[in-house]
């Protein structure tokens, strides 16, 4: 619904300029007009485009209440500013004394149609209170458009008092403008038409050269630094840590605080250095042309020249060591990050925070010791927009020390969107066709379920009863049985689910690709009918409760309030749809500074048009609530928390993993537009910058 209303109210506000517009011009015209019957004929078309454009602004007063039911966050700044502040003014007066001047002389009775208009009357037609009013309501309508490109207000106060300003300014021009040509015709002394064009022409020369100008300096004003910190965003978004900042700190870039503790490098936050490692892998990084099942051409990236990347299966408590090998051509760097697992701050993988980024013909080596279990992913994490679109990822599963649900097939079901020779094709790994597996009746199978792109997706289970049984890898407590539901998954989001075999065939769709998904039967060709019209299912209310060690009314030493929202801009010298946390983007966005020990409590609210998987590094988030409905099922601990449009989620977490994280919406494409921040320990430093001789690129 508040996509819908959202929607409704974005193209409500685009409208209104022109039929503002329009009703400005018209009416401006009306007293021009030579003759009686033109007069009329004009003031009549005047007051239908006058009435459209007031109807088309009471309708964005209804959207703007509707929206307002979401809650105040919702309607505030821009919407509040542009509707309220610089487009009510006008429609105001235009209500009180347009409408019925134009009214009376829309009906006036006309002995004679060709009668011309004597001059007293087109002088009273011209007086400033019949014909300002639109003119001020349709540069109210400029600023209702003008605020898809503008940012979003960040001061109350400082906001009121500048769109107040300017709307103050628009009218007292359109004042003086409207008296000196009232004045001019009283006296018989007109502009000639010469001299008008001049100035016309004028106008709309040194119009177009602002509006360029303008846009030069956006594109270059908007580039990124060749080489800047990590940790150049404001500490001022965190409860109980204000006044904090990041500095400079010989050679280091250092988040400092309150904390008084000894400066820490990410490179010492790292795994064991000794030791014979559990399992040992090795992963190239790899240019391949893949063809899919349908014989579809992916010109790749890949692991080991393969797409998804090998699946790596460990063991809760290994000691595990990861040899990353860059054979790209040219000069692409590369990184591991895995999604998921809570690993020390050096091994997470973090182009520019955590490593520099591997290039071509060099190596990088992770090690680290799983302590815990589920279903896990792996990805790159420079300029990922790129490259894990084009492949450069793969699934990590972790055995738990000990199996409290064995089963007899464990199978990943890595959705992703790959680009091919014809075009974006949705698949399942590799499989864009309808994949048909035998299963015998009584077995028991989990699917694991993983977004490996950005937008969310929708999943179905059709042919049997079934339970989810973990998200993000941690285990559902007491599922109970499903079925016809819509499994909703964000980017990067987990989601395992269990059945048993019938003697009939189940299917696993992704709704992305309803022609493709994985058929199982006994025989291996039955077939099943994918249904994705059923109800969502509703993970806050989902099993049963069981304590945890932090919940709502826990005592958190941090609150951090984050708005996402969207606004046409330049960003690094492109034109796009900036997605901003808190009014900001990236590297200005917020910085969340914590203290090891610390309880946190974040509220997310999304109140752009698009979803936004939030992914914190390093820890796993305790979902509370979603607007303001507390959650009601098993505990939900998460790495990457689903917020959608109009949507209000509180999540906490403990500050037990010491480092500078990235936390960021997980859709890439958002994450190049600005919506990256990060949690800062306070006595923590890197050594590393994003750009640089390697090109860090942490997206």
């Amino acid at each position: 619904m508040y996509v819908a209303i959202s929607g409704l109210d974005l193209a409500l506000g685009i409208f209104l300029l022109p039929a503002w517009l329009l009703a400005a011009v018209t009416t401006g015209l009306q007293p021009g007009r030579r003759t009686a019957g033109r007069k009329r004929r004009m003031s009549r078309i005047a007051l239908v485009l006058v009435s459209v454009a007031l109807l088309l602004t009471a309708a964005r007063l209804l959207m703007y209440g509707l929206l307002a039911r979401q809650g105040w966050v919702f309607v505030g700044d821009r919407r509040l500013f542009t509707t309220f502040v610089m487009l009510l003014p006008g429609v105001l007066a235009t209500a009180v004394w347009t409408v019925p001047w134009l009214a009376s002389a829309a009906r006036v009775r006309l002995p004679d149609r060709d009668a011309p208009v004597p001059l007293e009357e087109q002088s009273r037609a011209r007086f400033p209170r019949h014909v300002v009013p639109p003119r001020l309501a349709a540069f109210g309508g400029f600023g209702c458009f003008a605020q898809l490109f503008l940012p979003p207000d960040r001061s109350f106060w400082i906001s009121l008092c500048t769109y107040g300003l300017l709307t103050a300014a628009a009218a007292g021009l359109l004042l003086w403008r409207a008296n000196a040509r009232l004045q001019r015709m009283s006296t018989g002394r007109e502009i000639p038409w010469q001299r008008a064009l001049a100035v016309r022409l004028g106008t709309a020369v040194v119009v177009l050269a602002a509006v360029v100008g303008l846009v030069n300096h956006g594109m270059a004003g908007s580039r990124l630094p060749h080489t800047f910190s990590m940790m150049k965003g404001e500490a001022d978004w965190g409860g109980g840590a204000a006044g904090q900042h990041h500095s400079m700190a010989g050679g280091h870039h250092m988040a400092t605080g309150a904390g008084g503790a000894d400066e820490v490098s990410v490179d010492q936050l790292r795994g064991p250095t000794r030791g014979t490692p559990d399992r040992r892998f090795s992963l190239t990084a790899q240019a391949k042309k893949v063809k899919l099942a349908s014989g579809k051409t992916v010109d790749a990236w890949t692991y080991n020249g393969q797409i998804p990347g090998p699946q790596l299966r460990v063991t809760e408590g290994d000691l595990v060591e990861i040899k990353l090998r860059n054979g790209l051509p040219g000069k692409t760097p590369v990184t591991i990050h895995w999604h998921g697992v809570d690993v020390p701050n050096r091994e997470d993988g973090v182009a520019g925070a955590t490593q520099d980024a591997v290039l071509p013909g060099q190596s990088f080596t992770y090690r680290f010791r799983v302590e815990e279990s589920g279903t896990r992913w792996y990805h790159s994490h420079q300029a990922a927009s790129e490259q894990v679109d084009r492949g450069l990822f793969g699934a990590l599963i972790i055995e738990p020390k000990k199996q409290r649900r064995p089963v007899d097939k464990d199978v990943s079901v890595l959705a992703h969107d790959w680009e091919t020779d014809k075009g974006t094709v949705p698949s399942i790994g590799a499989s864009d066709e309808l994949e048909q597996r035998s299963a015998e009746q009584g077995e028991k199978v989990r699917m694991r379920l993983t977004n490996t792109s950005g937008a969310t997706r929708e999943f179905a289970v059709d042919g049997v009863p079934y339970k989810v049984t973990a998200l993000d890898g941690t285990d559902v407590h007491k599922p109970t049985a499903l079925k016809g539901k819509k499994l909703v998954l964000g980017g990067g989001n987990r989601m395992d689910v269990e059945f048993t075999m019938p003697d009939g065939p189940v299917r696993v769709t992704d709704g992305s690709a309803p022609d493709a998904g994985i058929v199982y039967s006994p025989d291996g060709k039955g077939k099943v009918k994918a249904d994705l019209s059923g109800p969502e299912f509703d993970p806050y209310g989902y099993g049963s409760p069981k304590r945890t060690e932090l919940g709502p009314d826990s005592d958190f030493d941090r609150d951090y309030r984050l708005v996402f929202d969207e606004w046409l801009g330049f960003y690094d010298g492109s034109f796009g749809l900036k997605q901003t946390i808190n009014g900001r983007v990236f590297p200005d966005t917020p910085m969340l500074m914590i203290k090891e020990g610390d309880l946190a409590r974040a509220t997310f609210i999304n109140r752009g048009s698009e979803d936004h998987p939030m992914h914190l590094h390093g820890h796993h988030m305790l979902v509370l609530s979603k607007n303001g409905k507390r959650a009601s099922g098993s505990p939900m601990r998460q790495d990457t928390v689903l917020v959608r449009p109009g949507e209000e989620v509180q999540v906490a977490f403990k500050a037990d993993n010491p480092g500078i994280w990235m936390d960021h919406c997980h859709n890439f494409w958002h994450s190049k537009l600005g919506m990256v921040m990060h949690l800062a320990y306070d006595n923590v430093t890197t050594p590393y910058e994003i750009g640089g001789p390697v090109g860090n690129k942490p997206e």
